[in-house]
């Protein structure tokens, strides 16, 4: 069982570019042990609606990470609509050999619409709108993607359109001992120029692991170039800390040199416990100018 602190800082979601432009919010609270429920904020005020033909492609942050998740659940409360089709899309975040398929679509129309039998009185009834509650086990991509405390799903409807009241992400599985977070400490529309510069960022490693009073962590960090290649940060280091306890990495920056390529980059932080080889990681984007 974990100690679970809704007030513990989450990872702070990277807003890329997405299709329909909606910046996501998940505000996490516990209820019950290892199970966690976000509150999905799509950026607008409820009732959302979701236009035929338009994608809507959000970023999810859960601000743990799991070992396994053995369920998630993607909730809503349905207001209106007429649409012939509901979906999500979750495509693969990873590498597996074992796991072929890169996307997998996800129909809610079943969900979204109670069929009524016809009757003797009316032949012919109009399915009525439900809520729906939909389901997903730990061999899905969705699953998969959400090891790590973050993941991305795209809403679709065809033929008409959908009203909801609310969306809510309810993910069930083991949270990880060691949690980690790194956010970017810069405004929104940051770039690095092209000529180089600083990207501030913070970062936080929390021990959650009540079996031992006091854990000895290594950490080290590397970052992604445009093309894939990996140039290390720092070596690993030491972490010390006491059940519960956090260590914060305020003020922290990257040198980018004149020298790399413009484009988009990406830094990740590792943190393992060498007693039982567990590993977490936690990534953060930016990028650099061509002008």
């Amino acid at each position: 069982m974990k100690n679970l602190d809704a007030s513990y800082p989450m990872h702070s979601g990277v807003l890329k570019n997405s299709i329909a432009g909606i910046a996501l919010i998940c505000a996490p609270s516990l209820i019950q042990a290892d199970t966690l429920s976000s509150k999905i904020d799509l950026g607008e005020a409820f009732p959302f609606r979701l236009e035929d033909g338009v994608d809507h492609e959000v970023d999810l942050d859960i601000s743990y990470q799991f070992d396994n998740i053995e369920r998630v659940c993607v909730n809503t409360e349905v207001k209106d609509g007429d649409a012939n089709s509901a979906v999500f899309i979750v495509e693969k975040e990873f590498i597996d050999p074992d796991i072929p398929w890169i996307s997998t679509q996800y129909t809610l129309v079943d969900l979204l619409y109670n069929h009524a039998l016809p009757t003797p009185d009316n032949s012919n009834p109009s399915s009525q709108l439900q809520n729906f509650n939909y389901c997903v086990d730990e061999n899905s991509l969705l699953s998969k993607n959400l090891l790590d405390g973050e993941g991305e799903i795209k809403l679709r409807v065809q033929g008409g359109y959908v009203e909801l009241w609310d969306l809510e992400l309810v993910v069930e599985g083991d949270v990880s001992d060691t949690q980690l977070a790194i956010v970017l400490d810069e405004p929104a529309e940051f770039l690095v120029p092209s000529y180089g510069g600083r990207v501030n960022y913070d970062a936080s490693i929390r021990n959650l692991d009540s079996s031992q009073s006091l854990v000895t962590l290594e950490q080290w960090s590397l970052l992604t170039f445009p093309n894939g290649d990996s140039y290390p940060i720092h070596n690993s280091r030491d972490v010390v800390l006491n059940y519960s306890e956090t260590k914060d990495y305020t003020r922290n920056y990257l040198t980018i040199p004149e020298w790399f390529e413009a484009g988009d980059y990406g830094l990740t932080w590792y943190v393992t416990n060498p007693s039982t080889g567990a590993r977490v990681k936690d990534s953060l984007y930016f990028t650099k100018s061509a002008d």
